[in-house]
Order: C-alpha cells, then sequence, then structure tokens
C-alpha cells in the first residue's frame, strides 16, 4: 500500500503548489472581472421605457466570467497533462520503477488524483459564482431581490446552471462523468508518451466539454448523450490499460 500512496505523493507534490496558484489567479481575476461589471450599472428595460436593475447573469456575461473559468480549466488540462511526461527530461517512468509499481496502476492513481483537481477547479468557480450572486445581491433594493435570487439565476444562465445543476440530474451526471474522463485521459497521455505512443483523446475530451459547457437547462437529451460519450472513451481507455498491463507494455497501433 505504501508504493500506491507514493504515487499520490509523488502527483501532488509535482502539481499540488501550481494547482493552488492557479485557483488564486483564477480567483483574483474573476473577483476583479465581476466587480468591475458591477461598476457598471447595468440595467434592462421594463414598460414604459422604465428599467430595473440587470439580472446578476448579465453581469457573469459581461465580465467575461465563464471566459475566465475556460481558461483556467485549459491550463490546469495542461499543467496535469505535461505533469506525467518526460518531455522537459523528467524521469517519471524511472521513478515508477523505483517504486516497484506498475506504470498501468500508476495511470489509475494518477487519473484519480487529477480527477479530484478537475472536481476542485469546479467547486471553487461554484463557490465563487454563487458569492458574486450574493454579492451583487446585497447592493440591489430589496424590491429587486428575494431569497431565492441567487439560485434562479443557476437556472437561468446556462453558464451558471453547468456549475450547479440543482435539480438536474442530467447535468450533475454529465459534469462528473467529465472529471472522470478528463482525469484518467490526462494521466493517459504521460503513460502513452513515456512509452512511446500518441493520443488526442484527453484533447477531444476537453473540446467537447468546452463547446457545450453553457448549455441551458432542459438538454437532457445532450447531457446524457455526453455521459454516454465519455463513458465509451474512459471505459476504451481502460480496456487499452488493462491489455498493456497482461501483455506487459503498448503497442503504438492500439492508441493511433
Amino acid at each position: 500500500m505504501n508504493k500506491h500512496l507514493s504515487v499520490l505523493a509523488l502527483a501532488a507534490r509535482q502539481t499540488i503548489g501550481k494547482v493552488m496558484a492557479l485557483l488564486a489567479v483564477m480567483a483574483a481575476a474573476e473577483t476583479a472581472l465581476f466587480a468591475w461589471a458591477m461598476s457598471r450599472g447595468l440595467t434592462r428595460a421594463v414598460m414604459d421605457d422604465e428599467t430595473c436593475p440587470a439580472p446578476v447573469e448579465d453581469l457573469f456575461d459581461f465580465g467575461k466570467i465563464s471566459w475566465a473559468y475556460r481558461i483556467a480549466l485549459a491550463l490546469l488540462f495542461v499543467l496535469l497533462l505535461l505533469s506525467g511526461t518526460e518531455l522537459r527530461g523528467g524521469k517519471k517512468g524511472y521513478t515508477l520503477r523505483r517504486l516497484r509499481i506498475s506504470e498501468e496502476a500508476a495511470v489509475l492513481w494518477e487519473g484519480g488524483y487529477n480527477a479530484l483537481c478537475f472536481l476542485l477547479l469546479w467547486a471553487v468557480q461554484a463557490a465563487l459564482a454563487l458569492g458574486f450572486c450574493l454579492w451583487y445581491a446585497g447592493t440591489l433594493d430589496t424590491a429587486y431581490v428575494s431569497g431565492q435570487s441567487a439560485f434562479l439565476a443557476f437556472y437561468r444562465s446556462g453558464f451558471l446552471h453547468g456549475l450547479l445543476p440543482l435539480a438536474d440530474v442530467s447535468r450533475w451526471a454529465r459534469a462528473f462523468a467529465f472529471f472522470l474522463t478528463l482525469g484518467l485521459t490526462t494521466a493517459m497521455f504521460g503513460y502513452y508518451q513515456r512509452n512511446r505512443s500518441k493520443s488526442i483523446v484527453a484533447l477531444v475530451v476537453l473540446t467537447l466539454s468546452l463547446m457545450s459547457y453553457g448549455t441551458g437547462p432542459g438538454a437532457a437529451g445532450l447531457d446524457w448523450g455526453m455521459v454516454t460519450l465519455f463513458a465509451l472513451m474512459t471505459g476504451w481507455q481502460l480496456l487499452m490499460l488493462r491489455r498493456a498491463w497482461k501483455e506487459g507494455g503498448v503497442d503504438d497501433k492500439d492508441w493511433e
């Protein structure tokens, strides 16, 4: 068991400081963007040429908060993707051999760790979004807000709904399927590289998720379709990993 824990410790030692720094930068940047959006005094027209304060989702759109999250997600993807490779002269494979643990077992532990990192990014972003909603509500006249104002915004906005789907089961399933699949595929990328093979699966998963992330509620068909696709990708990767473990290595033809 100690050697398995050593794999987790190795992955954490390589990336945890950078992950925390990325989260801090994302939080600072989004706070500044949201504060700037609030300072613009955005409004929406109502009847008789009157206006009222804009709903909070307008501030998220105006401040490009969703793009800040997408950039942070892409940067975390690159960070975790490269952490398992030997592209910069690292000796990851040699270290794993010294630990007397198979590379295939190490990939599973690293995949779990990577999935937790993506889950942590999501949790921080969801907490920030909820905090921004409450911050904005506190600046408005009580006539324009209620105890449910923040949660209603998470139904109206595709970006916010993707972060906190509330009662939308299909969106929860899609989110966690994405975390698990991306965690495994980023870990597998380093495994392929160390064994002189190639794969673009991780990039495909990231691209599919970013392209469809802002879809609003009521898209259960798309959600379950994405869950199915992610499950197939994960299953195929695990099948190839098991085959490589049984045969004692990887065949480049299997991954192309």
